[in-house]
């Protein structure tokens, strides 16, 4: 913050100038202090791993590191609230503001708190400094990993066929269909797959976790060809139960969990079990949610009631191990006769308790030496190839022997080694005292914490609050990078949002193997953290972050009263009971994991929160309180309950992110625009429209997502709203353009500035109105949207216009030459466009990929001869323009994959010569096009064909390749005789309906 600025509101409060001066010199110092402080906070953390006696002097630090910022963010919030109250006061208003009021007495009060924070800082550093001097500590820049790594991406298990081959013949799986060879591949990649098995796959951690359950098909269904003496081997072992259950146990990191993929992956148990489930069980185990987990599993289908939860029992984090088991067990005994649990676990006891029939716990060891040395060389080497660095070998050797042949541990130690392939790295890595220290046989937690010690200072911050989170937490991008942009973690980097430096580190951590995508997320959205990289990041927090997972703490310790993250996922009832959480005024986090239904009385305490997660509380309401927490950076009631905000929740001006996605939110205050510094705003479906009306949304310049913006004609509606929103991205939809009334009032958008967009949605109206939109107002040639760099593009012009607008648009693209970016554009009800030679030219749009063009009744001319020039297209669809006029037949790309031609006029002469040459086509719809035949056999790949109301359609070339097809419907083809109609085949999955019954807008 400016140094005038603040001066000028200390000043305000009734302090002399010299008494201000001297206040915000004092500040000045006390901000200049905190980057030497972090870097001996960085020194400390090596050194405790010499001399443990630092432990207690680097949480000193911490502590009061984490105290003074928290009171130099209070002078900051403070001045911001003072400055937004105060803008619409009169010169007296502002004197008698409450707001004022406010900064007078921590300004007054912190004179001798300012200078105590910072002779207790002083003190704190060179204690601990003078500790570390005898060390000899040297620390050097640690740098970011390249933004592309060349290890990520690797897919194949490394050294486990024999392992694989032997369990699924424990299943009885061999005895029936043989190996198959093509299994048979080691996996090269220094991957480590979290789990993605057929949609239902949930692996989010791996201790005492249900594996697989697999109902054997010699009961449930029965495989073709399948003989009786096929059935497994256990079926002729002593059965104590229906059901089997086989453990597989091991160290942690070695890949227990991969091993079980690889096997429920495996075609031979694909074949062998109509069946399979994937259930996980971390550290916390919640008997509902696992419960619920393979019900849906099983059924496909959400699971409501409740009835049954306490009959059918799942697996637990036991500490009365022999109870709980039975407990959970007892309902399965009597399966179907054959059928499987395969149980992963780091625990021999639990193996020897769970196992049963005659299964004896399958214990898997670190890969063998010489496997591993191959594997850490692909991690530690990358792309570069081994034998040109010899002078490695050997070090690299002497570290892999102390990674007891795990997998994990390779991929972590192996990639930092892999940022600087030299001698004296290498040896740096080797001759660290962490391998040293007093560790359990097997324990690979050195070679984790080392990787841990090698990051830069900014992602340790990052990383180390992951801790918080529950173990198999599945972190969404834009969640988790919000997050730490709240906590201050994200470093400002010239120009670049906060957020996508905050992506950076999120890839960063992940090329180190710290997080890994979670394979159950289609669009790896999400991220997860294993196991034991999960336990490393929470010893090396412990005085930080703190996950509450029962109150046993409450008769053993009291919660750390350094600790600043904390994580309850303790059940509503039992915490309704607590009434001793302290140091909530410590605290900068606080997350609640489980749905609670209490009043929460004690808000007014988190002064310091920046992160509060109330996602799924049942509260209609929040407590007025929560309008105190004026640190308050980031809030999240998704999935809530709540259905109003109240009134002082509005004076968060710090509020950065405010998650009510998927909540019961009915109204958006007009004050949201006083929260200046709102970074996104996830409304539900039912509210966010209503945002849109709210006048004065330029006052939130800083917000990244607004998916519609209204064009109103009072003030605070206009389009130069828009002006500053320069960090809008995804998609933003602009409505009611006609309200637009001159060229110059189009300029104020900017659209230009949006450089983020990927997708821009213009709608001239929504629905006819009675006066003509004038067409020669300059307004589309203004608003330059073909100047930007977005990926797709959406012009809905409405009943009326269109021909001109289209026309400037055109023009805009000759001068700028290409849209390059644009990779999908749809031109909806453009009533009066007459002709599309000039805007849909393969020289302007060289990157197009998908073509839509709907409802444009007055059309007569598109370029058809040059449609194959568009080399990249994959989608075309043209509808409803009934006047289209094509002088030359239509040529397609062979790059077409999905067409769809609806009521089209001359476009039928170009049928069926146009499809000859699309190897590539796997969807077709026609409907109410007049050709004669179409060839649906040749070269077509079509999977997937809809033929509607083509009256003079007679013949289909290539009949016999309907057999072959996912999905056919024809029907109204009054003289194809060739078949039987209505004809309808429907072959596809729910996701494939999904994907082509949206593409051809199909309810």
């Amino acid at each position: 913050m400016a140094v005038m600025e603040t001066v000028e509101k200390i000043i305000s409060t009734g302090i002399n100038i010299h008494g201000a001066t001297k206040l915000e010199d004092d500040l000045t110092c006390l901000r200049a202090s905190l980057p030497n402080s972090r870097l001996v906070i960085n020194r400390g953390e090596w050194g405790r791993f010499k001399n443990k006696d630092l432990a207690f002097l680097l949480t000193q630090l911490k502590d009061i590191t984490y105290d003074t910022e928290d009171l130099l963010r209070k002078f900051d919030d403070q001045v911001l609230r003072q400055k937004i109250e105060d803008t619409d006061r009169s010169r007296a208003g502002q004197f008698f503001s409450s707001s004022l009021y406010r900064a007078k007495i921590l300004i007054c009060g912190s004179k001798t708190r300012i200078k105590d924070a910072q002779d207790k800082l002083d003190k704190a550093v060179d204690d601990l400094e003078r500790a570390l001097k005898p060390l000899g500590l040297k620390m050097e820049k640690v740098p970011h990993m390249p933004e592309t790594s060349s290890v990520i991406g690797v897919t194949r298990v490394f050294g486990r066929d024999k392992e694989r081959d032997l369990v699924i013949e424990k299943l009885g799986v061999c005895s029936m269909i043989g190996c198959d060879n093509e299994q048979d591949q080691m996996i090269e990649s220094p991957h480590v797959p979290l789990t993605r098995i057929g949609g239902a796959a949930r692996a989010k951690g791996k201790r005492a976790a249900v594996g697989t359950v697999a109902t054997s098909a010699s009961r449930a269904k029965q495989l073709k060809g399948e003989s009786i003496r096929a059935r497994p081997r256990l079926a002729q072992a002593k059965f104590i139960s229906n059901v089997s259950v086989l453990p597989i146990v091991s160290i942690g990191g070695v890949g227990k969990t991969t091993l079980a993929q690889f096997i429920y992956n495996d075609p031979r148990v694909e074949a062998h079990f109509s069946k399979r489930i994937w259930v996980c069980v971390s550290d916390l185990f919640n008997k509902t949610r696992i419960t619920k987990e393979i019900i849906e599993s099983i059924t496909r289908k959400e699971y409501k009631s409740s009835n049954s939860l306490d009959a059918l029992q799942c697996l637990m984090m036991w500490p009365n191990a022999n109870d709980e088991w039975e407990t959970f067990f007892a309902p399965l005994r009597y399966g179907f006769e054959g059928s499987m649990i395969l149980v992963t676990t780091r625990s021999p006891d639990v193996a020897n308790l769970v196992a049963s029939n005659n299964c004896n716990p399958f214990r898997i060891e670190g890969l063998d030496r010489d496997i591993f040395w191959e594997f850490f060389k692909k991690c530690a080497f990358g792309k570069q190839c081994p034998e040109s660095y010899p002078q490695l070998h050997d070090i690299g050797r002497s570290i892999a022997s102390r990674l007891c042949g795990s997998p994990l541990a390779a991929k972590t130690v192996g990639r930092l080694l892999n940022t600087e392939l030299t001698v004296q790295h290498w040896k740096t890595v080797q001759n660290k005292e962490l391998w040293e220290l007093p560790h359990r046989d097997n324990d690979i937690l050195p070679a984790l914490q080392l990787s841990y010690l090698h990051l830069p200072q900014e992602l340790k911050s990052c990383f180390a609050f992951c801790s918080m989170f529950p173990k198999g937490y599945s972190f969404e991008r834009d969640e988790i990078v919000g997050m730490w942009v709240a906590q201050g973690f994200v470093a400002p980097e010239g120009s670049m949002r906060l957020e996508d430096t905050g992506i950076r580190y999120l890839d960063d951590l992940r090329g180190r193997f710290l997080l890994q995508t979670d394979t159950n997320c289609l669009d790896q959205s999400r991220y997860v953290m294993h196991d034991l990289i999960h336990d490393m990041a929470q010893s090396i927090s412990v005085d930080k972050c703190f996950l509450m997972q029962d109150l046993s703490y409450q008769n053993q310790r009291r919660m750390p009263h350094a600790v600043r993250h904390m994580s309850v996922e303790v059940d509503s009832e039992s915490l309704s009971q607590t009434r001793d959480i302290q140091y909530l005024n410590k605290l900068h986090s606080l997350k609640f994991g489980n749905i609670f239904m209490f009043e929460i009385t004690w808000f007014n305490q988190l002064s310091n929160i920046l992160f509060l997660s109330l996602k799924g509380c049942m509260l209609v309401r929040l407590p007025d309180s929560i309008g105190e927490l004026h640190s308050l950076r980031y809030l999240n009631i998704s999935r809530s309950h709540v259905q109003e905000l109240p009134e002082k929740f509005w004076c968060l001006y710090c509020l950065q992110v405010l998650d009510a996605s998927s909540s019961s939110l009915e109204v958006i205050s007009p004050d949201v625009t006083k929260l200046i510094n709102l970074r996104r705003l996830a409304l539900p479906m039912g509210c966010s429209p209503k945002l849109s009306e709210i006048s004065g949304l330029g006052n939130i310049s800083l917000l990244r997502n607004l998916i519609h913006f209204t064009v109103g004609t009072g003030n605070g509606r206009k389009v130069g709203e828009l002006k500053g929103m320069n960090q809008l991205s995804g998609m933003l939809t602009i409505s009611s353009i006609y309200n637009v009334k001159s060229k110059e009032e189009a300029a104020e958008a900017r659209l230009i500035d949006k450089q983020y967009l990927q997708a821009l949605v213009l709608q001239w109206r929504d629905q006819p109105v009675p006066r003509v939109m004038n067409d020669d107002n300059g307004v589309a040639e203004e608003l330059r949207f073909t100047s930007l760099g977005v990926e797709v593009l959406t012009i809905f012009v409405g009943s009326t216009g269109g021909g001109r607008m289209l026309q400037q648009a055109s023009s805009s693209i000759r001068r700028s030459n290409t849209i390059s970016c644009l990779t999908s554009i749809c031109l909806d009800n453009c009533d009066m466009l007459r002709n599309l030679d000039q805007f849909l030219s393969p020289e302007h749009l060289p990157s197009i990929k998908s073509i839509e063009i709907r409802l444009c009744r007055s059309l007569q001319s598109i370029p058809v001869g040059s449609f194959a020039e568009f080399y990249h297209l994959q989608d075309l669809k043209i509808s409803w323009c009934d006047n289209l006029v094509c002088e030359q037949a239509m040529v397609l790309p062979s790059s077409l994959r999905r067409l769809y031609i609806n009521k089209c006029g001359g476009l039928d002469k170009s049928f069926p010569a146009c499809l000859q040459n699309l190897t590539h086509l796997i969807a077709l719809n026609l409907e109410y096009c007049n050709m004669e035949s179409i060839p649906i056999g040749r070269n077509l790949q079509l999977k997937y064909l809809f033929l509607f109301g083509c009256s003079e359609l007679s013949s289909m070339e290539g009949l016999h390749a309907l057999s072959s097809m996912k999905y056919v419907y024809i029907s109204q083809c009054t003289k194809l005789q060739q078949v039987e109609q209505p004809f309808k085949s429907d072959m596809l999955t729910m996701e494939e309906k999904e994907e082509h019954h949206k593409f051809f807008e199909f309810v």
